[in-house]
């Protein structure tokens, strides 16, 4: 029966990874700690951001200010740089896990919820970190701000709505969206706990933290480049100028720019695109599975260490004529076998690992040395006296075996995975820790154990040293009294903590990376205002039988469109309608253009009409000189009419 194998993309990480185990040792190796690694910058970056609450001013007049008392002392300024540079870690660290997911094909089948929850926390990662840069509001919030907007614009609830709150002189209408904006920045950090929680809720012990060697490491770094590079703001904010640029976070940041090249609709349609595949990316590829595990009742004692050892929770006891037995959840089950290795009354049963049938064989050949290796373990070359079995997975080697087979055999070597590598996660742990005496069934002491010997190395990896001397050792007659396990232990201190600290120092520079997102050859001219129309309907203001219902005045049921024309020099280039707000189209009109025109003096005249009432009419010029990189924005308010900010 042909198994799961590793793909060529398997192969090309396993090579990166084992290279890795070289110098961190495969206990230390990042590479198997990526989602750990996230979660430990998560944490970092939620204690960071607490300790900024305490500081933070949520009105928009004194967020800025505030913002910049922070920094102005040297915990404030740490603070503020590790929240910031843990955020960016942990977002690199969650694209490279989900990379990481991708290659050793570990995301689909019995992994599809797993990947799925993982993709909705990488989203809820972005959407923390971009409110995040919205409540500095420094000029880079503000654009942030108009470009979501811009976004979001395109959804028929918000239409401009969002736009206008960026530029004008609705502070208040401002303030309410940071209060939004800070409420919505907790809640979904808050959020994330849940998602995690399904992230790991069908794996058995999840990795959830890094070891402490690589959680020192990452904190010092996370610090150190905090007090090399401190955090900084772009310029204050101002509601009456567009930002030409702003410094790019590359990591929060990356597909702002694509709306200086698509319009809207099309940065939806990749948007959904690129998330959408990604969520139903599991179907998409197909893939194949190892046939599942199943239990033969009658020889099911309930002893429970199945169920223990399981790396998907895929098996339950339940109680069967008062005695307890296992069951095996078929979709649930990757088919490593593992529960086969846990089982001392061989009640676990899969096709994939044919005991009897190895046994016969094994008496039989009489081998010089009898290998089990997993199918992503390292290839055995051949050699005169040593028989091969590819088993689904190292840790379904049952040290119970071991009884019946060393007398057929001067020796056992088991071909493992490296270390925490396993690609079903436990299999390398549990055979080493059963073979070692530290987990049931346990590999007996009255045995030769030094007839046993484990190796971990992945496919990428060469074992003629390793196997040609365990050969001879067994010809000699010179083994060791007991188990020896051969993996990378040894770590390189000063190599280790120099890769580790590269992807650090990339912080800074792809945090303060300028982008421009309008030509600086040119000038802007925006219409942002709002405006509340005449009523078309209305119905008085006895509006309920309750004394404490009525209202005080009458209601408006329907408000007027309005028809907005804004002449450049005497030629025009705008003639568009507006809607009232809301479901009854009884709230106030929003309105934001923005027009690029060239540098010089332009006048401008601008009307707005009531369509319902021809007659409501109002008149508005602007004679201007606008210079490169510049913005002229006209606003409205009922008290002055219309009017320029931000002269």
């Amino acid at each position: 029966m042909e198994l799961v194998s590793p793909s060529s993309t398997y192969r090309f990480i396993q090579r990166i990874s084992y290279t890795l185990s070289g110098v961190y040792s495969s206990k230390l190796n990042p590479m198997y700690y990526l989602g750990a690694i996230t979660v430990f910058l998560l944490i970092i970056d939620i204690i960071s951001g607490i300790y900024l609450f305490f500081f933070y001013e949520v009105d928009p007049e004194e967020a800025y200010q505030s913002v910049e008392a922070i920094s102005s002392s040297f915990l404030g300024s740490l603070m503020r740089s590790v929240h910031r540079y843990s955020s960016d870690g942990l977002i690199l660290f969650a694209v490279l896990h989900m990379v990481h997911m991708i290659l050793t094909d570990r995301f689909r089948l019995f992994r599809w919820v797993a990947w799925v929850s993982g993709v909705s926390t990488l989203i809820i990662f972005w959407a923390i970190g971009v409110s995040g840069y919205l409540l500095a509001w420094d000029e880079r919030a503000q654009l942030i701000g108009l470009l979501t907007a811009k976004f979001f614009s395109v959804i028929p609830i918000f239409g401009h709505t969002l736009m206008s709150a960026f530029l004008g002189t609705d502070v208040k209408n401002l303030g309410g969206l940071f209060r939004i904006l800070l409420f919505g920045h907790i809640a979904v950090t808050i959020l994330l706990v849940f998602t995690l929680w399904v992230h790991v809720m069908r794996i058995s012990r999840p990795r959830i933290f890094p070891p402490k060697y690589l959680m020192i490491l990452l904190t010092l770094y996370v610090v150190g480049v905090s007090i090399v590079f401190p955090a900084k703001s772009d310029p204050p904010a101002d509601l009456g100028k567009v930002p030409f640029g702003m410094s790019m976070d590359w990591f929060y940041l990356t597909g702002y720019p694509l709306f200086k090249v698509f319009p809207l609709s099309v940065n939806w349609i990749i948007f959904l695109g690129l998330f959408g595949i990604l969520i139903v990316f599991p179907w998409i590829v197909k893939g194949r599975r190892n046939p599942p595990a199943y239990v033969v009742e009658d020889k099911c004692e309930g002893c429970e260490q199945c169920f223990i050892d399981c790396p998907y929770e895929a098996i339950y006891m339940k109680q069967v004529n008062g005695k307890k037995k296992a069951v095996v959840l078929d979709n649930k089950c990757a088919g490593c076998g593992i529960c086969i290795a846990s089982c001392n009354y061989n009640a676990s049963m899969i096709p994939t690992v044919p005991f009897t049938e190895i046994v016969n064989q094994v008496g039989e050949n009489r081998p010089t040395l009898l290998v089990f290796r997993c199918s992503f373990s390292a290839e055995v070359p051949e050699r005169q006296g040593v028989t091969v079995y590819t088993l689904p997975c190292a840790g379904a080697v049952n040290a119970v075996w071991m009884r019946e087979i060393l007398k057929l055999t001067g020796g056992v070597l088991i071909v493992t995975c490296d270390g925490l590598d396993c690609y079903f996660r436990e299999g390398t742990l549990w055979t080493e820790e059963r073979f070692t005496g530290k987990r049931r069934p346990r590999l007996l002491k009255t045995l030769p154990r030094g007839k046993v010997r484990i190796v971990e190395a992945p496919t990428t990896a060469d074992i003629s040293g390793e196997l040609d001397a365990f050969l001879r050792e067994i010809e000699g007659g010179k083994l060791p009294e007991d188990v020896r396990i051969l993996s990378k232990l040894k770590v390189n201190h000063l190599l280790s903590g120099v890769m580790l600290l590269l992807p650090f120092l990339s912080f800074y520079p792809l945090t303060v990376d300028r982008m421009g997102f309008y030509p600086e050859d040119k000038a802007l001219v925006v219409l942002t205002f709002k405006y509340r129309s005449s009523p078309v309907k209305r119905v008085e203001k006895v509006y309920s039988k309750l004394r404490h219902m009525q209202a005080v005045q009458n209601i408006a049921l329907e408000r007027s469109p309005i028809e907005v024309i804004l002449k450049m020099d005497g030629g025009e280039i705008l003639r568009k309608t507006y809607n009232p707000r809301g479901l009854r189209r009884d709230a106030s009109v929003y309105v934001y253009e923005e027009f690029l025109v060239s540098p010089g003096t332009h006048t401008l005249e601008l009307t707005l009409k009531e369509t319902a009432h021809p007659e409501k009419v109002i008149r508005f010029t602007l004679r201007k000189r606008m210079n490169p990189a510049t913005s002229t924005a006209i606003t409205y308010a009922e008290e002055t009419g219309f009017f320029e900010i931000g002269r």
